[in-house]
């Protein structure tokens, strides 16, 4: 998964990660937002919300495989791979969500 020595992302799990995301993806295209998102979330914009709450469900489950599989937190330099993996999506996220707009 990461390496130890404090460098950056294993390429098997970065590799992981991008198929997890791409997965995901493809699950949360089907969804649609519950009828009450905008009032319990007091949000304006529903596709917003569910791009950004989209982005943070991959980045902390790429966290928590993390932690699981190393009992460690992920270093600065694997959470910004982290973030990268699932911002190199950033097209597909918006055009997923952002109907909902």
């Amino acid at each position: 998964m990461a390496e130890k020595d404090g460098g950056g992302l294993a390429p098997e799990f970065a590799d992981w990660l991008d198929g997890y995301v791409g997965q995901m993806l493809d699950i949360h295209r089907m969804a649609r937002p519950a009828p009450r998102t905008a009032d319990v979330w007091g949000c304006r914009n529903v596709g917003d919300f569910m791009c950004g709450f989209f982005v943070g469900e991959m980045i902390g489950a790429a966290t928590s495989a993390l932690q699981s599989r190393y009992g460690r937190e992920p270093t600065a330099q694997e959470h910004a791979e982290i973030a990268g993996i699932v911002e190199k999506r950033s097209d597909s996220i918006r055009d997923a969500f952002l109907r909902f707009n």
